[in-house]
């Protein structure tokens, strides 16, 4: 039986754009770029999430508009979102 935390919440897959300048791009490509390089290396369906977090270190973007750039851009409706942002 589940304990804690460790026993609910997984870390199955990740993914992240291509390091390097990508001026011709959108925040939404990157961001779709990125999902589909986390679904691929976790091999699972868009309807098995239950839940995303964005992470940004642009405090200035999407400024009011919490995690909703992620949720509307990646179609994922009806789970929870949560934008986190942190500096190096």
């Amino acid at each position: 039986m589940a304990e804690g935390i460790k026993d609910k919440v997984a870390i199955i897959g990740m993914g992240c754009t291509h390091f390097g300048e990508h001026w011709e791009k959108s925040s939404e490509q990157l961001m779709v770029e990125a999902f589909n390089e986390a679904m691929g290396d976790a091999g699972i369906e868009k309807k098995d999430i239950q839940a995303a977090w964005l992470g940004s270190c642009m405090g200035v973007c999407n400024v009011g508009l919490s995690a909703l750039p992620l949720s509307l851009t990646l179609k994922l409706p009806f789970i929870p979102v949560t934008r986190v942002e942190n500096f190096c």
